[in-house]
């Protein structure tokens, strides 16, 4: 089956062009072929395969009519992070443009569309690898002027954090920055989309760490139901849980242990951790929807998550600081 991939990134990125200058000129356009039943996992790095073989530095969106299937980047590679099972034959019509996104951190826009949403790409631009930094930064300075602000984790969250040597240096309503037991910083993001940690550099840049968002069922109702948005409570209490294991897991190491034997999965913890677009994660089904978590190319801490995902923040706590002869307590047995 014949496949019609539109654009030339390696030019219009070069050349920086804005969105609107790039309409306006013929977009050129390839064909590849490939077999009807082929996947979009399998189709997108054929795609993007000439550019990653000239070697530019091109961070790219790839859409299907107005919508996204992915990006790719020489730091990401390829990545299809919506239906990467959705076949060729299930494409209409069969075409695949090749939208360059110059200027922008491919690590940030990963983020993003891991998520599941479309950021606005000037902004991202705009910020220069550094934009999410400013943003959090003004969400601060306004806390300043704001009494009663509601915080983003929950007062029984930030309680059991500080049982793992973290603390909880600024906390606005949408993010919250903490220092682990090492000195480590994280970032954390929530908002109706979903949920994200970050780790910090020296230079107090982010590198995305994991993503958390919910995908409301058809089933989860509509209006007035908070569960069904990606950044509702199981979505946030998820977040909580795996930055409570990631801290966990550090204040173990500080203090000399040997990891903790992750808790018996039951039937209501039991998660599944898969591989889908060359992004590993786990994920939950209920009746508000489908709950995930991702963590690009790092299937080992999705597995030494996944464990933790449906618990109490403060029961992953208790499992990993728990006396016990084996390294760690279970939460999930009486």
């Amino acid at each position: 089956m014949r496949v019609t991939v539109v654009g030339d990134p390696v030019a219009g990125a070069a050349a920086g062009e804005p969105a609107a200058e790039a309409a306006a000129e013929p977009a050129a356009e390839h064909t590849v072929e490939v077999p009807a039943a082929t996947t979009l996992a399998a189709l997108l790095p054929q795609v993007v395969s000439p550019v990653a073989a000239g070697g530019a530095d091109v961070v790219l969106l790839l859409r299907h009519g107005g919508d996204w299937l992915g990006m790719h980047s020489a730091t990401t590679g390829t990545r299809v992070l919506r239906d990467p099972e959705r076949t060729v034959a299930e494409l209409d019509p069969p075409r695949v443009r090749l939208e360059p996104w110059p200027g922008v951190d491919a690590s940030l826009l990963l983020e993003e569309l891991a998520l599941g949403r479309l950021p606005d790409r000037a902004a991202l631009a705009g910020g220069a690898g550094d934009g999410w930094r400013r943003r959090w930064e003004a969400e601060e300075r306004a806390l300043g002027t704001v009494d009663g602000t509601a915080r983003l984790l929950d007062a029984d969250v930030v309680e059991a954090l500080a049982d793992v040597g973290a603390t909880v240096l600024a906390h606005g309503p949408g993010h919250a920055r903490v220092e682990d037991a090492a000195g480590s910083s994280y970032v954390v993001r929530c908002d109706r989309q979903g949920g994200a940690v970050s780790r910090l550099d020296a230079d107090g840049l982010e590198h995305p760490v994991a993503a958390v968002a919910t995908r409301p069922s058809s089933r989860a109702g509509t209006g007035s139901d908070a569960g069904a948005e990606a950044g509702g409570p199981t979505a946030r209490r998820a977040l909580a849980a795996t930055l409570a294991a990631l801290l966990g897991t550090t204040w173990r190491e500080q203090r000399g242990l040997e990891p903790a034997p992750p808790p018996a999965p039951t039937r209501d913890t039991r998660v599944e951790v898969a591989r889908g677009g060359g992004v590993w994660g786990w994920s939950w089904s209920d009746a508000a929807g489908r709950h995930e978590g991702r963590f690009a190319a790092d299937g080992a801490m999705a597995a030494a998550t996944a464990a933790y995902a449906r618990l109490e923040p403060a029961d992953v706590v208790a499992h990993l600081t728990a006396p016990a002869a084996d390294g760690g307590g279970d939460p999930s047995r009486p």
